[in-house]
């Protein structure tokens, strides 16, 4: 007899005590199902692959579920080994440090420039630099309104 498994889903049908006649039939389909769950499942489940190994992104279709769930440790732990760095300080920002995948650190934000002694002044900017300027006196009047950006 062959098992339903992983195709389907076989569907048992109650036996009741002292009623019903139990054949090996019966029990050989059972153990037939339980060895394809064995077989598609694989042995040491429970135990990691170590995430040692390396990460198939080719393959749709495993062997068992345990080679599957490796392959997914394997992925995890590239990921993992990716995390944000350690480190940093209020103020800093995490900036790409090279154009590889992954390759962050942290790095002080300079995209304004200081804002001590500048009070009353506006942020310009060249098209390159951030600056402050002072906000013209006398014949040209330059609002609250505009200052806000409206």
């Amino acid at each position: 007899m062959t098992a339903s498994y992983p195709a389907a889903v076989k569907s048992f049908t109650a036996k009741v005590d002292f009623t019903d006649t139990v054949l090996a039939e019966h029990v050989n389909s059972l153990q037939d199902e339980v060895n394809s769950l064995e077989l598609n499942i694989g042995t040491y489940v429970r135990t990691s692959s170590g995430w040692i190994g390396s990460f198939d992104q080719v393959t749709t279709t495993w062997d068992t579920l345990k080679d599957r769930l490796a392959n997914i440790e394997y992925g995890l732990n590239i990921v993992y080994g990716a995390k944000i760095p350690t480190g940093g300080s209020t103020g800093q920002v995490l900036v790409k440090s090279s154009g590889s995948n992954y390759a962050t650190q942290w790095s002080t934000f300079d995209g304004l420039p200081s804002q001590s002694g500048n009070t009353g002044k506006y942020l310009t900017t060249n098209g390159s630099s951030a600056s402050w300027a002072t906000v013209a006196q006398g014949g040209e009047t330059i609002s609250s309104f505009l200052l806000a950006g409206c």
